[in-house]
């Protein structure tokens, strides 16, 4: 699917449709956003079921995945938040946008145009940017917020 606004376009493919050298800019936006660990993004990237890239004049500027499923972590989120859901839900992530590229939707484009085919899917943010994408892409907050590891608070999002 590709769609077009304001000169961008976002396309959502597989990770294997991505240049050997798009695949390392997505990494290198991933681990600026600074997020999510860079380490596990390296390992977790390639796996991903589904990502939408947003590109001005040919040139990567974000992305945004469907991460793969794992269960532990999906059970993890949904005990700290006090929901639960089937944790054989597949995690909505990785969402960065180059920093000279923020303010222009591209976070919730992407993010309409990974959740097209209406599956279920969880997303955990602190971002306040992030949680507006969410809920204009039909996810709702679940649950209560916890402290992460970097004292802020995050809250679990839930699509049905």
């Amino acid at each position: 699917m590709n769609q077009e606004a304001d000169g961008y376009v976002i396309a959502s493919c597989a990770v294997g449709d991505l240049s050997t050298g798009e695949k390392a800019r997505c990494l290198r936006l991933i681990a600026e956003g600074a997020a999510v660990n860079a380490d596990s993004a390296a390992r977790d990237f390639p796996r991903s079921a589904m990502i939408a890239v947003a590109r001005k004049g040919g040139a990567v500027v974000g992305v945004a995945s469907i991460k793969p499923i794992r269960e532990d972590y999906a059970a993890g989120r949904a005990k700290k938040a006090g929901f639960t859901f089937d944790r054989h839900t597949p995690e909505f992530g990785y969402v960065a946008v180059d920093p000279s590229h923020r303010g222009n939707r591209l976070s919730s484009l992407m993010a309409e145009a990974l959740v097209k085919d209406g599956s279920a899917l969880f997303a955990t943010t602190s971002d306040p940017r992030m949680k507006s994408a969410l809920k204009g892409a039909g996810f709702v907050q679940r649950g209560i917020e916890w402290r992460g590891i970097r004292g802020d608070l995050i809250s679990l999002w839930i699509r049905s």
